[in-house]
């Protein structure tokens, strides 16, 4: 998928076998320390779509609105891959790609109760899950192998449980990193299963293009390639000066990474952040999305951040709103305001304030919002609520109490916020 430049190294290092079968590199057995899974879903939301319509199978398709809408494709099935058609991509030039390409609207709900459901599965086979999005997610499997004889027989397990639960095919890779984890599971793709060591990172990761590594944007591989740097395996070998000299702090740990050393938890949800900031953020399935139902993500994003706020005693004052664009142009605006608040209401007017003066009466697509809430503290008090008290503050507070104990006894989606179900897992 990375182009003949490398591959004839890695069919040379792997045998290639049918997929779901084991794909590692020899002595692949013998780790030491910290092991990360990653795990990819193979075109997550046009295989959803094949199950509900079973005619789609093996057909080239492209979820997305309709050519004649101007819209964008969130993801394209293989056969419709094959052809050039890629997320992100304006409908209208899948559709120049690929003529007999059918377009598919998005299901968003449906995609994101499998993705809950996934996280379930995950659960099963390490007590630590980070998900990414609705269709990436990274297991610290470290100690966990030896339940089920050997890492690749861990992620074999883990795939045929996720196929035989739910009917689709996921790409895993297994490293000692986060980093490393992520790019082994693409190196086949679908239905691969890779497994790294530190030879395995030499022989394959090594020889792709720099622009594979996970935080390497577009501008830092231009400044990357005009040093010289081609590969990965180039950046792991440059002269840190060089490096610092170039990319400042951020080289140097580009370097590292690239060497297959990183320290990066595997950080689950319930966790507190350590940078005493917590953010939450959704990737829009469509291009062409209200902007109610904008303000509804917004309003959910809220809910979740404010959710953890008061799981974990704290209270911020500082109200982050993340914005991109369909063209990835994005913009981050903040909002500290005098008194430390946890209260879901009160931090969703704020966003949408922002996101009023961001937006303006614009009909600009947007394809990423998130919210975050920074400058936290523990709570220093946490008063008995008055019960005759009918302030806007004391009845959002006796709401967002109700809410959270219905959520710790029941579950996440026992309950909903009015405005937020459109955006809700």
């Amino acid at each position: 998928m990375f182009g003949n430049s490398w591959q004839d190294r890695v069919d040379g290092f792997l045998e290639k076998p049918e997929a779901n079968q084991k794909r590692r590199p020899p002595g692949a057995a013998r780790f030491r320390g910290r092991r990360i899974v990653h795990i990819d879903m193979d075109a997550y939301f046009a295989a959803l779509e094949e199950i509900k319509n079973p005619h789609l199978a093996g057909k080239p398709i492209a979820v997305g609105s309709s050519p004649t809408s101007r819209g964008v494709v969130s993801t394209a099935s293989y056969p419709a891959r094959r052809y050039g058609v890629r997320s992100g991509m304006s409908t209208r030039e899948a559709l120049r790609l690929c003529p007999q390409v059918i377009f598919v609207g998005s299901e968003l709900q449906q995609y994101t109760y499998v993705s809950a459901e996934l996280i379930n599965i995950y659960h099963k086979f390490s007590p630590s899950v980070q998900a990414t999005s609705v269709d990436e997610a990274f297991l610290d499997i470290t100690g966990c192998a030896h339940l089920y004889g050997s890492e690749e027989q861990l992620g074999r397990q883990l795939k045929n449980t996720i196929r035989d639960k739910l009917s689709l095919t996921c790409s895993v890779g297994i490293a000692s990193t986060k980093v490393m984890a992520k790019v082994a599971s693409s190196v086949f793709k679908p239905d691969g299963l890779t497994v790294l060591d530190q030879q395995g990172i030499i022989q394959i990761v090594h020889p792709l293009p720099v622009g594979k590594l996970w935080g390497v944007g577009p501008s830092t591989l231009r400044a990357l390639e005009e040093i010289g740097i081609k590969t990965i395996g180039d950046l792991a070998h440059w002269p840190v000066d060089k490096l610092r000299r170039r990319l400042g702090s951020f080289g140097e740990a580009l370097r590292l990474i690239a060497r297959g050393e990183d320290d990066s938890r595997v950080l689950a949800q319930e966790e507190p952040p350590q940078d005493k900031s917590m953010s939450h953020e959704r990737t829009l399935p469509l291009k062409a999305v209200s902007r109610d139902y904008q303000l509804a993500t917004l309003h959910y994003l809220c809910d979740r951040v404010t959710r953890r706020m008061r799981r974990h005693n704290y209270e911020g004052r500082t109200v982050t709103l993340k914005l991109r664009w369909t063209d990835f142009k994005t913009i981050t605006r903040a909002i500290t305001f005098s008194q430390y608040t946890d209260d879901t209401l009160h931090i969703y007017k704020i966003v949408k304030g922002i996101w009023q003066a961001a937006v303006g009466e614009s009909n600009k697509p947007v394809r990423l919002l998130g919210v975050a809430v920074s400058h936290l503290r523990e709570k220093v008090n946490n008063p008995q609520l008055g019960l005759f008290d009918n302030s806007a503050g004391r009845r959002h507070k006796i709401t967002d109490t109700f809410i959270d104990s219905l959520r710790d006894k029941y579950g996440e989606s026992v309950i909903h916020r009015a405005y937020s179900h459109l955006g809700s897992d």
